[in-house]
């Protein structure tokens, strides 16, 4: 009896290895494309008005980035912010930057998407110390 259950056995354990490895996953949640696009909204450090564009490359969907600015006045200077989407969230881990003039800031970002509405938080450290919401909505 036991020589008989054996074979058995191992044809339904090989049955189930061949099943279960032949299982292809799906593709890649974009969660990046959600956020693709200029965003319009006020900046409650200065109250104004500003668009900004997150785009999310192809080859690697929940990887986003835009290009900002250090700061407004005569040290500014141009810099892309890197970072990472899952879900409804983005964060833009702590970064060292260096405007024009030497001064150096550490910036970190954390956003979400309430709604229509992103809702980004900057937090600043070095030679500015700020915390900054942008309230926006896409167009």
């Amino acid at each position: 009896m036991k020589k008989s259950i054996l074979p058995v056995i191992l044809l339904l354990c090989t049955a189930l290895i061949v099943i279960f490895s032949c299982h292809k996953k799906g593709p890649p949640i974009n969660y990046g494309g959600k956020f693709d696009g200029l965003w319009t909204g006020i900046n409650s450090c200065d109250s104004q008005t500003h668009t900004i564009n997150i785009a999310s490359p192809v080859d690697n969907v929940n990887s986003v980035y835009y290009t900002g600015h250090t700061d407004t006045g005569f040290c500014s200077r141009s810099i892309t912010f890197v970072g990472t989407a899952y879900g409804d969230t983005i964060l833009f881990p702590a970064t060292v930057y260096t405007d024009s003039c030497g001064n150096g800031y550490t910036v970190q970002q954390v956003g979400t998407i309430i709604g229509v509405t992103l809702v980004l938080t900057r937090i600043t450290t070095g030679t500015i110390n700020d915390t900054c919401v942008f309230m926006a909505t896409k167009y």
